[in-house]
């Protein structure tokens, strides 16, 4: 393959302020599930989101409208929205797609085709990016691309000339983003087969997906929506299980556009339909983030309207029905208590997470051996006691940084598997390699990229000791007591 697929395991959700080590880096980032396309719709209609309580939009970034010459850009209403949402608390997901006709010979369908130079799309995105870097975290590389209208000449061209090409630039440019993705549109007509496009792309391109996204849309209804997400229909199989198949059951789970059109339904059953769908999200913690399409329906009279909104701005009811969800007004019954997150655990945030048949069982597991660690000694039980009083401020980084959050989800399941491999922590032994590795990494990107925060400081603590702590067996650190952080009179792990 012309690109190398560098193995970056990581993990996303939702974010908020971080220090970085040499420059102030402010990302507004939710930590809840709720999200919308919206385009980049108006000012007053992104107001509306804020007002429902909506954490997360998800946005177009398209080449062809940004630099229709080569060479000429106009950033101008992604400014706007990507300002809008910074200035408001706003998450956002931005989408990059579609190319201009000067850069493939003007092909007929010019945007479905990609560059003909394929470092002029290198070099867009890289300008995105890098213009974006300190305000946008999330990003998704194309559009629905297994449908030809969207991207014509298949999927073996899309992951060659489009996917691999941006994923490396992302990388490179903001090594800490997360790249969301594939954004499939849950089709199965020859061609289009969302199961043959969603293998192909996490057997060769997977390793660079933070999050994995799909789209899905259903007339039956939300209870069939989540029979094709997870068990299939007894001919196809589901989506959850392709994932799992190709090493990627583990990482986070978007559905990035679903819902229902009121030409097709009526309003009323468009309600009705958002709040069955929200309701089924709670009940299962999955999928972790839902956006639904659209904010506000296009005014064009050849268009279906999606929207919650009407294109007069007068809302829909199932823009009230998201708002007074989101705001506790609806009861969610009977959600399971394994699925119930301790919002104070890293682990309980990012593994709760997790289809049922996976997650609940190593949360299970991590609570059995926080237990064996609290009865184990005064020492261990300080320490499982700093490790709680810490998680917030972790998970706000892990959420922020992918390269934390991979690392934390590296460890967590390493220690995971070190419990069951020795029925029990064996504490006369160092910490493995595999475990010991990955927390020397993740604290050097704490020492030297969050040094303002505390757990930096205790991340620069700890990087001065971090040969000793390799060689000393797991009970010997178990019962040595914390250093203190002098300014916050709070011990550090």
């Amino acid at each position: 393959m012309p690109y190398n697929i560098r193995m970056k395991k990581s993990m996303g959700h939702a974010v908020l302020i971080c220090l970085a080590a040499m420059r102030l880096c402010a990302v507004s980032v939710s930590p809840d599930p709720y999200g919308i396309n919206v385009h980049l719709a108006k000012s007053s209609t992104l107001a509306k989101v804020k007002a429902a309580g909506i954490g997360w939009m998800r946005i177009d970034i398209n080449w062809n409208l940004i630099e229709p010459s080569r060479g000429k850009f106009n950033f101008s209403e992604v400014d706007r929205v990507v300002n809008y949402a910074a200035a408001n608390g706003l998450s956002i997901l931005a989408c990059i797609s579609y190319t201009p006709a000067w850069a493939n010979g003007e092909k007929i369908n010019w945007t479905a085709y990609p560059a003909d130079d394929v470092n002029h799309w290198r070099s867009f995105v890289n300008r995105v990016i890098t213009r974006y870097r300190n305000s946008v975290k999330y990003w998704s590389i194309w559009n629905e691309p297994n449908l030809r209208d969207f991207f014509a000449p298949g999927k073996d061209v899309f992951v060659q000339q489009v996917l691999l090409p941006a994923a490396e630039v992302i990388r490179a440019t903001d090594p800490s983003a997360f790249i969301v993705g594939p954004d499939l549109s849950h089709k199965t007509e020859i061609g289009t087969e969302w199961y043959f496009w969603l293998k192909y792309i996490l057997d060769y391109a997977g390793a660079y997906f933070d999050v994995i996204s799909h789209h899905l849309y259903e007339d039956l209804g939300v209870y069939y929506m989540f029979e094709l997400l997870e068990d299939g229909d007894g001919i196809l199989p589901a989506v959850k299980e392709i994932i799992e198949e190709s090493g990627h059951g583990d990482k986070p789970f978007w559905i990035t556009e679903t819902g229902w059109n009121t030409s097709k339904f009526s309003e009323s059953m468009q309600s009705s339909r958002y709040l069955e769908m929200l309701q089924t999200r709670a009940r299962k913690n999955y999928p972790h983030k839902i956006f639904f399409y659209e904010i506000i329906d296009d005014p064009a009279p050849n268009v279906a309207p999606w929207g919650i909104i009407r294109s007069d701005g007068k809302v829909k009811p199932a823009y009230d029905v998201y708002r007074d969800f989101i705001a506790g007004l609806f009861t969610d019954p009977g959600e399971p208590v394994d699925n119930i997150s301790d919002k104070k655990c890293y682990a309980e945030q990012t593994l709760s997470a997790a289809p049922e048949s996976g997650g609940n069982t190593t949360l299970r597991k991590l609570r059995d051996l926080r237990d064996e660690l609290r009865a184990y000694s005064a020492g261990a039980q300080e320490k499982v006691n700093a490790y709680y009083e810490l998680n917030q401020a972790f998970l706000k980084i892990a959420l922020a940084d992918s390269r934390v959050a991979g690392l934390g989800r590296e460890i967590i399941r390493g220690a995971t598997a070190l419990s069951e491999e020795n029925n029990g922590l064996n504490l006369s032994r160092p910490l493995p390699e595999r475990i010991f590795s990955k927390t020397a990494a993740l604290v050097e990107i704490l020492k030297n990229d969050y040094p303002e925060t505390p757990l930096g400081r205790v991340a620069g603590l700890l990087g001065e000791k971090l040969a000793v702590i390799g060689r000393t067996p797991l009970g010997e650190l178990l019962n040595l007591h914390l250093p203190h952080d002098s300014a916050a009179g709070k011990p550090f792990p």
